[in-house]
């Protein structure tokens, strides 16, 4: 081999050990300020936190929260359940905390001129495994963005968004909800002191739906009124319970469950005492104005609630025999027997359904097995089990019962379904 070979294999050598010295660096490089960032974080111990007390000095008051159980609560000034947004919130301050240093013109100022020998707040986080951290909130702000602090005894700059998250009234701090369910919540049973005005109903895919006194769906106003009412916020934080509390004129009671939980409420015209809670809860009279309502004033006079814009395919089952009709851009197709109907016609079978109501005449639900079903899907592919359902049975008179699949009760409908169907899909039996 020459020497000019030599040289220059020895060169291409030595500029691959020099690359790749610089992409070894360049790793390093980024790297280093993600391990700075997490060393840097203040409060690194988050998931043990067992408590934490948040004080106000120049007050003489704080506010302690505790962890047991899996569910935080306050335990201090007052033992009870806690606002949950609001300590996400400070969680997620919490989070965000970082060492930032004093600037230059600050570093040299006392504790006093730094407003944190008598500290505007005092955060104390205490661990499962017994380590102990102290945030000091200093009087003293820079600009607009920042407050003075001392972790540990370490002065550093404060986000003023996490001072603000600690300038909340006491009150603030509490659970401002009716109960704990929330989304949960499956079933409710209103026990009035007038029996006139007591029901039982159930919430099935966002829809309220009466069981107790009569079957049926409550009307979208009512419905709308139902969840402000047991979603309803609390106005304000009364007074421990004592046996001689003064209480206004008592509504009834509701029992609320879902998952496998239940609350109790005690509603009166001003107030309601919860078996959550140890406090009276006052509330805005007018939520609860749907509970002074007899339940047919709430109820639907519609059998079904379906938006018919929504419809992507209707399934009709007529003696032990499916038909799927798949919207489409001629009309509404049946893919199992290659047939296409047109769009008029179901749609006025769509609206028969949509505007089937209730009728004076009622009975027990049948107990054999619908003589037809009518399903409406959102979906192309449908879920008939998801789907809402009206279902007719018909008698020895050839009359005609309906009822939605849910439903206890059947009524006397002024549409035949059997014979329109059997029309639509000339059926012959």
């Amino acid at each position: 081999m020459s020497k000019t070979k030599i040289l220059f294999m020895v060169i291409v050598l030595l500029g691959a050990f020099v690359a790749l010295r610089k992409f070894n660096a360049t790793i390093n490089a980024t790297e280093t300020p993600v391990e700075q960032v997490i060393a840097d974080q203040l409060f690194s111990e988050l998931n043990n936190v067992e408590r934490i007390v948040v004080s106000r000095p120049l007050y003489g008051n704080s506010v302690s929260f505790i962890l047991d159980d899996e569910r935080w609560s306050m335990s201090e000034p007052i033992v009870d359940a806690v606002n949950q947004s609001a300590l996400r919130a400070l969680f997620d301050e919490f989070n965000d905390l970082r060492m930032r240093d004093l600037p230059l013109n600050l570093k040299n100022q006392t504790a006093a001129e730094l407003g944190l020998d008598t500290p505007r707040f005092v955060v104390e986080t205490y661990s499962t495994n017994g380590m102990k951290h102290t945030l000091l909130i200093g009087a003293q702000s820079i600009q607009s963005d920042f407050g003075v602090g001392q972790f540990d005894g370490n002065t550093c700059l404060v986000p003023n968004s996490f001072v603000s998250i600690l300038s909340r009234s006491i009150d603030s701090w509490r659970d401002p909800r009716l109960s704990t369910l929330g989304a949960k919540l499956r079933k409710v049973e209103w026990r009035a002191v007038d029996s006139e005005y007591s029901f039982i109903a159930y919430k099935n895919d966002n829809v309220w739906r009466f069981t107790e006194p009569f079957d049926g769906l409550f009307s979208l106003n009512a419905s709308t009124l139902l969840d402000a009412a047991l979603g309803a916020r609390i106005a304000a934080l009364g007074a421990p319970l004592a046996s001689d509390y003064a209480l206004g004129t008592k509504l009834g009671q509701l029992f609320l469950s879902g998952k496998g939980e239940n609350v109790i409420l005690d509603v009166y015209s001003d107030s309601v005492v919860s078996d959550e809670r140890a406090f009276v809860l006052h509330v805005t009279p007018q939520r609860f104005a749907i509970l002074q309502q007899p339940p047919l004033a709430l109820r639907s006079q519609r059998i079904l609630d379906f938006n018919p814009q929504h419809l992507s395919a209707v399934v009709v089952r007529y003696r032990e025999e499916d038909f799927v009709l798949s919207k489409s851009s001629d009309g509404w197709r049946d893919a199992a027997a290659s047939k296409v109907y047109e769009n008029h016609i179901i749609v006025d079978l769509i609206n028969q359904v949509r505007l089937a109501g209730f009728s004076d005449e009622t009975k027990a639900r049948p107990e054999r097995e619908a003589d037809g079903m009518i399903a409406m899907s959102i979906s192309r592919v449908p879920r008939i089990e998801k789907c809402p359902q009206l279902l007719w049975w018909l008698d020895s008179e050839q009359r005609v019962w309906v009822g939605a699949k849910e439903s206890k009760q059947v009524c006397l409908s002024e549409v035949n379904f059997e014979l329109g169907v059997k029309v639509i899909f000339t059926v012959k039996h």
